[in-house]
């Protein structure tokens, strides 16, 4: 007899470019109907949705959106949500005030619900931390980042919830498959089109916003360039402050040391500059570009502080992923991608332990197992 599917809905904000590998292996899932609701947009924000690509599988909703997404209500059609669904799995971000108050409702109305949420949030305020915290805790079903905030939350005394990390990445397959087409001869070939032969390349690839801080790398840049002269610092990515740092690296006379890619966003075209370049630099909060760049085998520099970071920091091990330098500290930084440089064994050895954490542990593919994990979790009742 065949078994009847489960209807699944996925309450969102928009969904871009990155999870498109997690999208493309859940709706190839052949036990499961699944149907996602989310904005086709993000004012004031650089993403993309990438909605179209799946047809009425994606139920676009009207929204209103104030303060960056600080404040956001989404116009869900309610009545079917709670009537169709055998499970909803919903962002925990108490600030969407409408998927607040659909999850509250389904769990006081015993639906099944996954509360899909973060343990520690970026730069949280403890006193809405808390809140959130103390609300998340009335949830049947979590489902978090990782599986570090799956201790965290223990804790925090949530005994009472069946808790899963979903161990957040990137698609590892997609990102090695691209690799594998480039050959040695290959990147030396794209390294002399583009006239980078004979440089050591460094990477940074993010948004050019203040809050990322490269400003920072540019005074490092000046300290290292008199150790290691052939060294080029290439920044993938656009923004607001990019008409300053270009201003820095001028006034610093280290513009021969600086390439402006600018915005990059499909995998074939970051491939060869990640290819190229011997480590990562981020010297502020970062998230999932350390997984990106641990996909490459790049070890990764960036600050200590970890309560600063998103959760895929907790992938990083200072000495064994990569280096932290001390937040702000420019002199720091600068001895640290300098130490890290010279230090080829051991940056060897980070290479291949990186490549080992993103094709095992952090990836879609394990997303995917343990969205389905917690969906059997449910369906058979298992909860503690």
């Amino acid at each position: 007899m065949k078994r009847k599917k489960i209807n699944i809905a996925i309450l969102t904000n928009i969904v871009t470019a990155y999870r498109e590998g997690f999208f493309d292996r859940i709706f190839r899932l052949n036990d499961f109907n699944i149907t996602v609701y989310c904005q086709d947009s993000m004012p004031g924000m650089n993403f993309a949705s990438i909605h179209e690509k799946y047809g009425d599988k994606f139920k676009i909703v009207k929204y209103y959106s104030a303060k960056r997404e600080r404040i956001v209500w989404q116009f869900l059609p309610w009545s079917e949500i709670l009537n169709k669904y055998d499970i909803v799995f919903i962002n925990g971000n108490p600030r969407v005030f409408s998927d607040f108050m659909i999850s509250t409702v389904m769990h006081f109305t015993n639906r099944n619900v996954v509360l899909w949420t973060m343990a520690h949030s970026y730069k949280a305020n403890q006193l809405t931390e808390y809140i959130r915290l103390k609300w998340s805790k009335i949830f049947n079903y979590i489902l978090v980042y990782n599986d570090n905030d799956v201790s965290y939350l223990k804790s925090k005394n949530f005994h009472k919830s069946y808790i899963l990390g979903i161990n957040n990445g990137l698609d590892q397959v997609k990102i090695d498959s691209v690799v594998a087409k480039y050959t040695e001869n290959h990147i030396k070939e794209w390294k002399i089109k583009n006239n980078l032969h004979n440089r050591l390349i460094v990477l940074s690839c993010a948004r050019l916003e203040s809050k990322n801080k490269f400003n920072i790398m540019v005074q490092a840049l000046s300290q290292i360039i008199n150790i290691i002269p052939n060294i080029l610092w290439c920044l993938i990515g656009d923004g607001d402050e990019r008409d300053n740092l270009e201003k820095m690296v001028t006034d610093a006379g280290i513009e021969q040391y600086v390439r402006f890619v600018g915005a990059l966003y499909q995998e074939e075209e970051l491939a060869p500059w990640f290819i190229s370049s011997e480590i990562f630099i981020h010297p502020a909060a970062i998230g999932l570009s350390l997984l990106h760049a641990f996909g490459y085998g790049l070890p990764v520099i960036t600050h200590g502080k970890s309560e600063y970071h998103g959760p895929e920091y907790s992938a990083f091990t200072d000495n064994l992923t990569g280096r932290n330098f001390i937040e702000g500290d420019a002199f720091h930084l600068s001895a640290v991608i300098v130490d890290l440089l010279k230090d080829k064994e051991n940056k060897s050895r980070m290479k291949e332990h990186v490549l080992c954490l993103v094709r095992n542990k952090y990836n879609v593919d394990v997303m995917v197992e343990r969205f389905v994990k917690m969906t059997y979790a449910i369906i058979e009742h298992k909860h503690l």
